[in-house]
C-alpha cells in the first residue's frame, strides 16, 4: 500500500471522527432541559428575537411588559372534550424524540384530554432502500475483514492492495468501514423533520419553516385550531391562560 493510499484513509478516518462528533454535539442540544428556561430554549430553538416579540411601553403608559426569562406552565382546560389527535412526526436521528416528549408533556398539562401521538418522519422510499443497500454492504465488508476473506478472486480480479491492507490492519479498518457507514446511513434517513397535525390540519413543519417552535409557539398553534374548530375557548391572554366565554 503506498504513502497516499494510507494518508487517504487516515484523512477520511479524522473526517468520520469530526462528524460522529459534531452529530453527538448536535443531538445534547436537543434536550432544553426540565426547568424551561429561556437558556435552555435557546440552546434548541435559538431564533427567538425578544425585542420584537412584545412592544415595551413607556412609563407614562403603565403598560406591563412581559419578560421571556422563564415558560410559564399552562393552565389546566379540564372540560375540553372530544379534541382531536395532536401528531407530531420528527426526525429521531436528528435527536428531536426529546423535543417531542417535552413538547406532548406542554400539551399534557394544558389538554389532559387530548390524544397525543408521535412517530419518525421517514424519508424517502429511494434514500430508505439505498440507506438499507449501505448497511448490507457495511455488514458484508465488515465480514471480509474480519475473516480475511478475498471474495474479489472468486470472479478473477486478484487480491487488491486495499484489501491486503485492510486484512493488516483489521482493528482500524473496521472502526473506518463501521463510522463511514453510518455516517452514509445517518445522512441518507435524517430528514431534519418536526411536523405537528391538530387532526387533519397541519399547524407546524420544520421543513417549511426551517426550525423547531418554542413551547409558546407550539401551544399558542394548538390554541389557535382549537378555537377555529370550537373545541376550546379562544386565549386572549398571557402564554397559557384562557378565559371562559359565554
Amino acid at each position: 500500500m503506498s504513502r497516499f493510499g494510507v494518508f487517504i484513509i487516515g484523512f477520511f478516518f479524522l473526517m468520520s471522527i469530526f462528524d460522529v462528533m459534531k452529530t453527538v454535539s448536535a443531538d445534547e442540544r436537543v434536550d432544553v432541559g426540565t426547568q424551561y428556561d429561556k437558556d435552555d430554549f435557546e440552546a434548541e430553538f435559538g431564533d427567538e428575537n425578544t425585542d420584537s416579540m412584545y412592544s415595551k411601553g413607556t412609563e407614562e403608559d403603565h403598560i406591563e411588559v412581559r419578560e421571556q426569562s422563564s415558560f410559564v406552565k399552562p393552565t389546566a382546560v379540564h372540560h375540553a372534550k372530544d379534541l382531536p389527535t395532536l401528531r407530531v412526526f420528527y426526525c429521531v436521528s436528528c435527536g428531536y424524540k426529546q423535543a417531542f416528549d417535552q413538547f406532548t408533556t406542554f400539551a399534557k398539562e394544558k389538554y389532559p384530554n387530548m390524544p397525543v401521538e408521535g412517530a419518525n418522519f421517514a424519508p424517502v422510499l429511494w434514500k430508505a432502500y439505498v440507506a438499507q443497500a449501505v448497511s448490507v454492504f457495511k455488514l458484508v465488508l465488515l465480514a471480509t475483514i474480519l475473516t480475511g476473506s478475498n471474495p474479489l478472486a472468486w470472479i478473477g480480479l486478484g487480491y487488491p492492495g486495499l484489501l491486503r491492507h485492510a486484512h493488516e490492519n483489521k482493528m482500524s479498518s473496521c472502526m473506518l468501514v463501521f463510522m463511514l457507514g453510518n455516517l452514509a446511513e445517518q445522512s441518507l434517513i435524517s430528514t431534519g423533520a418536526f411536523e405537528v397535525y391538530l387532526g387533519n390540519e397541519q399547524i407546524w413543519s420544520k421543513i417549511e419553516s426551517g426550525r423547531v417552535p418554542s413551547p409558546q409557539e407550539f401551544m399558542q398553534l394548538i390554541d389557535a385550531q382549537l378555537a377555529v374548530l370550537g373545541k376550546a375557548p379562544v386565549n386572549t391572554e398571557s402564554f397559557g391562560e384562557f378565559q371562559q366565554t359565554v
